[in-house]
């Protein structure tokens, strides 16, 4: 019985290896997508700064003469 268990342990490991790599393609795609997220939210956040700059500046900006 044992000899069984020895020549079937290969396809054993190698199934289990296929399932964990698959796992972890899965994964990969999951973290790429949620930094691609995190990339865009950085650029959302680094435009609204921006913007609350230049608004910032033209509330601070005061009237030279009536016009």
């Amino acid at each position: 019985m044992k000899i069984f268990s020895y020549i079937f342990r290969p396809y054993f490991v190698i199934r289990e290896l296929q399932k964990e790599n698959n796992a972890l393609k899965i994964r990969v795609v999951e973290l790429t997508d949620e930094n691609q997220s995190l990339w865009d939210m950085l650029e959302e956040i680094k435009e609204a700064d921006r913007e609350a700059m230049e608004y910032s500046s033209l509330l601070s900006t005061s009237a030279i003469g009536e016009a």
